[in-house]
């Protein structure tokens, strides 16, 4: 049975069969959004309070080490499901049903083994996965550049049609001024897409995915984890933390009063601010 099938049955049965999925997944139906322009580009700002311990997360080392993760497998929730997947490289992941979902089918891909999140000598997976599951796009969040496990190793996936960068790229609109800078290789290659990150691994973020036989790969550099306005208290405050989702064009705030507030001028200010 093909990996894209059998992702699409265990997705039906832990909307099903697990509560907490359940929950969050018909929850997530009903979240608010609303559209921002910038230089000609649609964002779109989601109000998504599961996303709170996402967006909060603390990753300094004393609260990693004292944490237990979450991504191992002997401390996933017995309800979870795991569908093993080998790459060719060797690799072996866990692919999971995240449980708290920004998009409509939103998974979770983690190593195995409990290793430190870095990039080098995984793009072929990702770009493997892409070619596996072709109606998703693959995540990576950089260890201080979004992901909230930087101790575990792990991609993420969601379904296509709901990233405004993917739909702008796959329509051969012209990505000229968008408010983010990054880099986007493209190829009917995947061998030919090569990215080489040196060690230790810059800031960046990651999404990759497979249309009409041809590889998409776009790589946000970044220069800060956080922007001010997170940090910052009283009604300067805003609890945004972007990682790949935001960079693509889905601004998650798990706060109603910055879901409110959000406008043009602060996404501008952040995006200057981190990229």
């Amino acid at each position: 049975m093909q990996i894209a099938h059998q992702v699409d049955e265990m997705f039906k049965r832990q909307v099903k069969t697990w509560p907490l999925a359940a929950t969050n997944y018909t929850a997530l139906a009903q979240v608010e959004t609303k559209k921002l322009t910038i230089n000609g580009f649609d964002f779109v700002v989601q109000f998504n309070p599961a996303r709170i311990t996402s967006t909060a997360a603390q990753i300094d080392t004393q609260t990693i080490q004292e944490r237990r993760c979450f991504l191992c497998l002997h401390h996933l929730p017995p309800e979870q499901e795991v569908l093993p997947f080998t790459a060719q490289s060797g690799h072996q992941y866990s692919v999971l049903c995240n449980p708290y979902p920004i998009f409509p089918h939103h998974l979770t891909i983690p190593d195995v083994n409990h290793t430190d999140q870095r990039i080098s000598g995984r793009i072929d997976d990702m770009l493997e996965l892409a070619d596996l599951l072709p109606d998703f796009v693959l995540l990576y969040n950089g260890p201080k550049s979004g992901a909230s496990a930087p101790d575990h190793f792990h991609f993420q996936a969601g379904n296509k049609g709901f990233l405004p960068i993917q739909i702008l790229i796959d329509s051969d609109r012209s990505t000229q001024g968008y408010p983010l800078s990054f880099t986007h290789f493209q190829s009917e290659n995947p061998g030919s897409i090569t990215c080489g990150i040196q060690d230790p691994e810059p800031m960046l973020n990651l999404l990759c995915w497979k249309s009409h036989n041809k590889y998409h790969l776009i790589l946000f550099p970044r220069k800060l984890h956080r922007p001010s306005q997170y940090y910052a208290t009283g009604d300067a405050h805003i609890l945004l933390s972007p990682g790949t989702i935001d960079l693509g064009g889905v601004l998650i705030t798990p706060l109603q009063k910055d879901f409110n507030k959000l406008s043009v001028e602060d996404v501008t200010d952040i995006f200057k601010q981190i990229s």
